[in-house]
């Protein structure tokens, strides 16, 4: 019996329908009622990924081929219909998959490339080996310096700036620090320059770093500093010798000395961009003649894109790209938003990509992991001008670019101790001496005050790189005196965090959970302790804007913690991502006997 041509049919019967690969009514459905085929399910699901379960090759090709759906479009967690085939090991599905996108599973990557605040990505290619730099904020050491072989698989080798006394950071705010650095390099030495942002009570607000080094992981020189206003600087080594600095608002220009650390002369506006809100990230590609100027426009969030126009002299005039944004997210149930800032990077044998940032955004619509580094691949059209991603918007999943063979080798790049294999941060410097290893166990003196206080340095922090995750640290009691708490932050900046760990009040040791939003600090519990045993093992388990903290005689649940997401709270610079580690309040030293974590990516089959 056939489907009444009046009678679109309910998106559940859609669905299965393609789950079960009835072709025969698929097929009337689709072609004799008026039903909406881009229907979703609250995941996110289209058909097709309903589809990719029928194991039925016939239904897949109708809906590839016919119906043009894509086996690597996401759903809001970021799981495509090719990610269904391989975990629910549907071969015949698999098979056909891997011929209409022209790679395995295997060959293929997910974005994030670089998952937790990784934001403002600047990358170049260096003979075999690709380097990145990415924001820091009021976070120490300053900007890291990664290095790749294939532009998605990234390991920290160094940061741009390493000594406390040289980063700037000790009275600024949570947010401000260094934004958006650019890394480049000319004839051996490679540049590295940031804005740094100051307090908006500041003389200067903005002012812009250089430093450089032969070396990419370092170390780097004393920084220079540029006076003039703006963000998001980036260096241009033109074929003559003569090195320029952008900068916002749009692209300008103007000229440094030979050594990147003055400026000469006044600069000049080369393009306002396209849409005109917001127009930053200035960057520059010389390419067959043309020079290329990229922009990000939009504001950071939902309208964030990527523009492109091009000149043959320097200073104009720009041609805008006629495929304009060449980088944005217009679906708003992909997991990938607030796509921008973007960077072109060449490969030794020809291939493009580029590299942006993202912003994740859970099921419930917050950022948790902050803002961070996403690649798709790029070609240039037969007029010259760039596509990414074959016009379709971000992508989820893409074929691995080719691995260069003989890239050179970097150890980490620690300059905490790196216990547990962690690479470490501390929102401003921590001075050295108030932490150390021991064995297996970590010593962490408290610098005085609540993680309120810029002065607070006793926080050792790890990127949220996963919606999910469980922390769990063990933790020895017997140093702490009447006021002081020791155990795991959560931590976004001095204006949202939660603690959650040992507290002596009162003259009693207990479990303590509290929390700092805004203005506002409220104890949520306070538990003492059953026995005297000074070893405690706490433990926080995270999904979504959901946790869980527990020990062995203690359990609260908090609910909605979503003063940890970039969208969380109208207070400060809320640019970063949220964090987990341990903390010190008060000024004893506390020994962290054992530290682990586990991010789950739920992307990874």
């Amino acid at each position: 019996m056939g489907v009444s041509v009046s009678a679109p049919v309910d998106k559940e019967i859609l669905f299965r329908t393609a789950e079960k690969g009835d072709i025969v009514r698929l097929k009337e459905i689709v072609e004799y009622t008026g039903t909406n085929l881009d229907q979703r399910d609250e995941e996110g699901n289209d058909v097709l990924h309903y589809g990719a379960l029928s194991n039925h090759r016939p239904t897949l090709e109708y809906l590839v081929e016919r119906c043009s759906f894509s086996p690597l479009r996401g759903n809001c967690r970021g799981i495509t219909p090719y990610d269904i085939a391989y975990r629910e090991k549907k071969e015949v599905t698999l098979e056909y998959f891997r011929e209409v996108s022209g790679f395995s599973y295997e060959e293929g990557y997910h974005n994030p490339v670089e998952r937790g605040f990784f934001p403002d990505p600047s990358l170049i290619r260096v003979g075999e080996d690709y380097y990145m730099v990415n924001s820091s904020f009021h976070f120490f050491p300053c900007i890291p310096i990664s290095h790749s072989r294939d532009l998605v698989h990234w390991k920290v080798i160094g940061h741009a700036i390493t000594r406390p006394e040289w980063a700037e950071l000790d009275d600024k705010e949570g947010g401000r620090g260094y934004w958006a650095p650019d890394i480049s390099y000319h004839s051996g030495r490679f540049y590295i320059t940031a804005t740094l942002r100051c307090n908006d009570d500041s003389k200067e607000k903005r002012i812009q770093m250089v430093t450089s080094s032969t070396s990419p992981e370092g170390p780097y020189d004393k920084p220079s500093w540029i006076h003039d206003d703006g963000i998001d600087p980036s260096i241009f080594h033109d074929d003559d010798g003569k090195k320029y600095m952008l900068l916002n608002r749009g692209a300008r220009i103007f000229q440094l000395s030979s050594d990147c650390r003055e400026k000469i002369g006044e600069a000049s506006l080369l393009w306002l961009g396209e849409c005109r809100k917001n127009p930053e990230g200035p960057h520059i590609l010389k390419k067959d003649g043309f020079y290329y100027l990229f922009l990000a426009e939009g504001g950071t969030g939902m309208g964030h894109r990527v523009t492109c126009a091009r000149a043959k002299n320097l200073y104009g005039p720009y041609e805008p790209c006629p495929h304009n944004p060449i980088v944005r997210q217009n679906d708003e149930m992909q997991i990938l938003q607030c796509c921008g800032h973007g960077m072109a990077v060449d490969t030794p044998s020809g291939d493009w990509y580029m590299a942006y940032l993202t912003l994740r955004h859970s099921k419930d619509g917050y950022g948790f992991t902050g803002r961070e580094t996403c690649l798709d691949p790029m070609y240039w059209d037969k007029d010259g001008w760039p596509v990414v991603n074959g016009g379709k918007g971000p992508a989820v999943f893409s074929p691995l670019p080719k691995a260069t063979e003989s890239g050179k080798e970097y150890p980490d790049a620690y300059y905490y101790p790196s216990w547990c294999h962690r690479l470490w941060t501390t929102p401003r410097p921590l001075k050295k001496d108030k932490i150390w290893t021991e064995g297996e166990s970590l010593f962490l003196t408290g610098s005085g005050g609540d993680l309120n206080s810029k002065e607070t340095r006793s926080i050792l922090l790890e990127r949220q790189r996963e919606f999910e995750f469980t922390a769990e640290c063990t933790i020895s009691t017997e140093s702490l005196r009447e006021g002081e708490s020791a155990g795991i932050a959560s931590y976004y900046d001095e204006n949202s965090y939660i603690k959650f760990g040992v507290a002596v009040k009162d003259g009693r040791k207990g479990i303590l959970l509290a929390h700092y939003v805004g203005e506002e600090y409220e104890e949520l519990s306070f538990t003492p302790f059953p026995d005297m045993d000074s070893i405690v093992v706490l433990k926080e388990e995270c999904s979504g804007k959901r946790r869980v903290f527990s020990t062995s005689f203690y359990s609260k649940t908090i609910e909605d913690v979503v003063c940890l997401a970039s969208e969380g709270l109208k207070k400060g610079k809320r640019f970063t991502g949220a964090m987990v580690g341990i903390y010190v309040e008060g000024e004893s030293t506390v020994e962290f006997k054992a530290w682990s974590s586990d991010f789950i990516a739920e992307d990874s089959f």
